[in-house]
């Protein structure tokens, strides 16, 4: 009995099972020849919803077709913009991180500088008050209180909390030969279009 089972087991072991064809392969081999050897899209994915969300798919990169001819559309990988809009919003959310937490411990580099320079520029309200700050007491740059004193007019005019009790403290602060520096901030004029 114990032999008996064991030749079965080691039969079934050893034995193929017969190929047979079924339908769908039949028609894939009829399309392939049709189609000099490339499924079309409709077949190769036969089981996806005829309905697809294509907002964020983007076109081929110009780059990747140029690169090799001989790359056919479904080689190619399809771009999701929104994937890498997204990322590298959280990365520009990440860099301004670091270079505010570099001002809050005094370890201000040329790359934070930067970054908040960039900001001011964009007249960020929260860059312009950190800036202002650096200026006032010399942080990651040299003491400046007449251009301190320029950036908190520009944070008033930004609506910074608290923007006109630092103006005040930092004009105190200054000498008569700075108080002469100052100049009156002048806000940029806003494009006609956005009128």
């Amino acid at each position: 009995m114990k032999k008996l089972v064991f030749l079965t087991l080691l039969a079934l072991l050893f034995v193929k099972p017969a190929h047979s064809t079924s339908l769908d392969e039949i028609y894939r081999d009829l399309v392939k020849s049709d189609n000099e050897g490339y499924l079309p899209l409709y077949v190769k994915n036969r089981k996806i919803p005829d309905l697809l969300i294509e907002d964020g798919i983007t076109e081929i990169p110009l780059a990747i077709k140029a690169e090799d001819p001989k790359i056919t559309p479904y080689q190619i990988p399809l771009v999701d913009k929104y994937k890498i809009e997204e990322e590298a919003r959280i990365a520009r959310q990440r860099k301004w991180d670091n270079a505010v937490l570099a001002v809050r411990e005094n370890r201000v580099t040329p790359v934070e500088l930067d970054e908040i320079l960039l900001r001011v520029a964009e007249n960020n309200p929260h860059a312009v008050e950190i800036y202002a700050w650096m200026n006032a007491r010399g942080i990651g740059i040299p003491q400046d209180l007449v251009h301190a004193f320029n950036l908190y007019q520009q944070a008033i005019f930004l609506k910074v909390a608290g923007a006109e009790k630092n103006a005040a403290a930092v004009y105190r602060v200054m000498n008569p030969e700075q108080r002469q520096q100052i100049k009156a901030y002048i806000p940029p004029e806003e494009d006609e279009e956005e009128k």
